[in-house]
């Protein structure tokens, strides 16, 4: 039992009071005597030469001391990577909202503080900035956060995953790697004369070829995403085959690092052979090691700061073992990843504790300290110009091409052989960091640098538009028939933002619709509010929302379908979802503004507080505060007129067994659309179903609501709102809720567990169902 507080009393608060001030004044004193008396004494014009000149001369010295630690090493760097942040932030957001990849305007972020850019607009200020000598620093942290990152990457590769399509995607993939990187160096044979004769021609052959090889993982696992395509077989068999290429992409390139930097084929012999007892020891030892661990470390309460720190030893151990066997520690970080437990919820927590910091901070440096070093202005002739095109197209017919055919041998169809091609086409930070290798050990001379940095962006910005041109092509040649529409499954759609609302809606749904109505299954959509989560996120967060649903559908015997969806309009993916045409029914919770949970009545209150506060809103009375237009905001106001479906809001105060049911009508439309419903609910609870006619006023008319129902009864309307105390669940459509909530705010606070329901009567597209169903009957 928690003991209770001892109450202090007035003369103890006065006391603590008075202590401290006494406290205080001795801790001033001891201050004022150690600079005036003290210091004179012990070391005299020590303080002196702070007072001359007076608050002017004061004011000088503090100028100077800025002055000072901003040219510091620690105060320039911090600076540098509080603008480059920026800058990449910046720029990064404006590219999304073009519908582009995020990396794009990071590394374009780059570019621009760089000499392409700023050392021309700006040539002081870039200098100033960033000093030659301060470059190594970026370099420095850039590094390790690009070994971070690629450990996150190998984490994401998941062999297992590649075993499901092996045939397939390792076919698909060597073909996207093999094409492309002879024609890279055929392309190398024709330019290396005349554009590159200063550095050796082999590697720079074999470091063209790889480069038009790579296929960025990260970039196009988001586009996946973007296109909500992770979980079809089109989607896995595109991730599986990118996860294919790069692992056998950075295999090439390792063997490749290890042939330039040995000077021959012959010498790299015994770099090979300890890259293979590296790969034994690796996959043989402790890859099955960590499985075990997987299994017993599975929650981040349990993965504590011990592992993590033998894990971050191990990672920079086998970084170091690549780098010292001229491999490059990217590469060991990259195996490092891979052997990590195929146990997603233990790569998530992984990957939680690495990504952020890697993603945010370090790989815009990265994108900097490669910008720093590209010169655009080196392509300075329409002969260059021509060069780039070119790069660009044997970059495009190589990989595109390459993959469209492999595809096409393996049987897949048309359709989706051209999207493969066009996602294997994203190359992205993958290949800036193959480029910047090269670039490093001085085997890219500074002119193809630039060239294959911008073929780089090139075909990474071209992969959205080829794919929407696809899109266009296909449905505007093979537009399906009325007959292929109509016999799409009708079917009710259940969004939920919580685990167990969705398994609440779910049951609700059972006991509100005939069986017939649930017999071709239930939609569930789940939408993560975010524009970037990785692969492992995104199963994680996948299997813990829809985990109590798909239980409560095994219970009730229901066929249901998962949605799961990553986006930052949540409210415009839910309507998107409900307008499809097999989507007959939207059902939703209402939300926080009218749920019954202590915490989010919490977090309502808070914000009507601020509210107030701001005068934000115009609020003559606390009642109005509780009106349809607060708490039926404008995310259900949305769905109410944008959706072509019916729509219910699930308003739940504690449902459970209901005995008795209300419906609230205005008028026998009211009484014609929501007494279905409250037929089939009151039949799997075997409740009684009454009908109050709603009055507004003292005067108001008597309503015609038609002849009475069989089993229900008919209440007059001067029983008041008071009535609903006495009901388990109430059906309210939509009209008469937006009427009775602005007349009579004061029900809201009498409300059972409400379903608030808006009927749709047609579809609008010409090719939907036709509009001959009933939901509600």
């Amino acid at each position: 039992m928690k003991e209770a507080p001892t109450p202090i009393s007035a003369t103890q608060k006065r006391g603590a009071i008075i202590y401290y001030l006494v406290l205080l004044l001795l801790f001033v004193g001891a201050i004022w005597a150690t600079a005036a008396v003290a210091t004179p004494i012990l070391s005299s014009g020590e303080l002196a030469g702070g007072s001359s000149g007076g608050l002017r001369g004061a004011f000088t010295a503090f100028g100077e001391g800025v002055q000072h630690h901003v040219a510091t090493t620690i105060g320039r760097l911090l600076l540098q990577i509080v603008v480059i942040l920026s800058v990449a932030r910046g720029v990064g957001w404006l590219f999304a909202r073009l519908g582009q990849p995020t990396v794009i305007g990071e590394i374009i972020a780059g570019i621009l503080l760089g000499p392409s850019l700023l050392g021309i607009v700006a040539p002081d200020l870039s200098a100033w900035l960033f000093p030659e000598e301060s470059i190594v620093n970026i370099e420095l942290l850039s590094q390790f956060g690009l070994i971070l990152f690629m450990f996150t990457i190998g984490m994401e590769l998941r062999i297992a995953d590649i075993k499901a399509q092996a045939r397939n995607s390792i076919i698909i993939s060597q073909s996207g790697i093999f094409i492309p990187f002879i024609l890279g160096v055929v392309l190398s044979i024709m330019t290396y004369e005349r554009y590159a004769a200063e550095v050796a021609f082999f590697p720079l052959a074999l470091f063209i070829g790889i480069s038009m090889s790579i296929t960025a993982f990260p970039v196009l696992a988001r586009i996946v995403q973007e296109r909500n395509m992770s979980r079809t077989y089109l989607g896995k068999l595109t991730l599986n085959t990118a996860a294919a290429g790069d692992i056998m992409a950075w295999l090439m390139l390792a063997a490749i690092m290890a042939i330039t930097q040995s000077g021959s084929v012959a010498s790299a012999f015994f770099n090979f052979l300890f890259l293979l007892l590296y790969m034994g020891l690796a996959f043989g030892v402790l890859r099955p090691l960590f499985s075990l661990i997987g299994r017993m470390y599975n929650k981040e309460e349990l993965l504590g700061k011990g592992l993590v720190g033998i894990i971050f030893i191990l990672l920079l151990l086998s970084a170091y073992l690549t780098e010292i066997l001229s491999m490059h520690a990217l590469f060991g970080a990259f195996i490092f990843g891979l052997i990590m437990p195929e146990n997603v919820k233990f790569r998530h927590v992984m990957t939680e504790k690495v990504e952020d910091v890697s993603l945010n901070i370090f790989l815009p440096l990265f994108f900097v300290s490669s910008g720093l070093r590209t010169e655009l202005g080196l392509i300075n002739s329409g002969e260059l110009w021509l060069l780039l095109l070119l790069f660009v197209l044997v970059a495009v017919v190589g990989k595109a091409g390459g993959t469209y055919i492999a595809a096409r041998v393996c049987g897949i169809n048309q359709k989706d052989s051209l999207y493969l091609g066009a996602y294997m086409n994203t190359r992205g930070l993958m290949e800036l960091v193959v480029l910047k290798i090269g670039l490093d050990m001085g085997v890219l001379p500074p002119v193809f640098f630039a060239i294959l940095v911008l073929m780089t962006l090139v075909t990474t910005v071209m992969t959205t538009p080829i794919i929407h041109l696809i899109d266009y092509l296909f449905l505007h040649f093979h537009r399906p028939t009325k007959e292929a529409v109509a016999r799409l499954s009708h079917r009710i759609l259940i969004a939920f933002g919580r685990p167990e609302t969705g398994a609440l809606l779910l049951r609700l749904a059972r006991q509100l619709f005939p069986d017939e109505k649930l017999s071709s299954g239930v939609s569930l959509l789940h939408v993560t509010m975010s524009n970037n989560v990785n692969v492992i996120n995104e199963e994680t967060f996948f299997a813990e929302n829809f985990q109590p649903a798909l239980r409560e559908a095994r219970h009730l015997g229901l066929a249901v379908e998962p949605i799961y969806r990553v986006s930052d309009q949540v409210t415009s993916e839910i309507i998107d979802q409900a307008n499809l045409p097999h989507h007959t029914f939207l059902l939703v919770g209402a939300g926080l503004s009218l749920s019954s949970e202590e915490e989010d009545r919490n977090v309502v209150s808070y914000r009507m507080l601020l509210q107030k506060r701001w005068r934000k809103f115009s609020i003559t009375s606390p009642e109005v505060l509780l009106n349809a237009r607060t708490l039926f905001n404008d995310k259900m106001t949305r769905f109410a007129e944008e959706t072509n479906c019916s729509l219910g809001v699930f308003v739940d105060r504690h449902y459970g067994s209901l005995k008795r049911i209300l419906l609230l009508a205005k008028d026998a439309t009211d009484r014609e659309v929501l007494l279905p419903l409250a037929r089939h609910l009151s039949k799997a609870h075997n409740a009684s179903i009454a009908i109050l006619p709603l009055s507004l006023g003292e005067n108001a008319p008597a309503l015609d609501l038609g002849p009475l129902p069989e089993g229900a009864n008919l209440l007059t309307a001067g029983d008041g709102v008071g009535v609903l105390r006495g009901y388990d669940f109430l059906f309210i459509s939509y009209d008469t809720w937006g009427l009775l909530t602005e007349v009579r705010p004061e029900i809201l606070q009498e409300l059972p567990s409400t379903l608030i329901v808006r009927p749709f009567e047609a579809k609008a597209d010409p090719l939907a169902i036709p509009a001959t169903k009933n939901v509600f009957e």
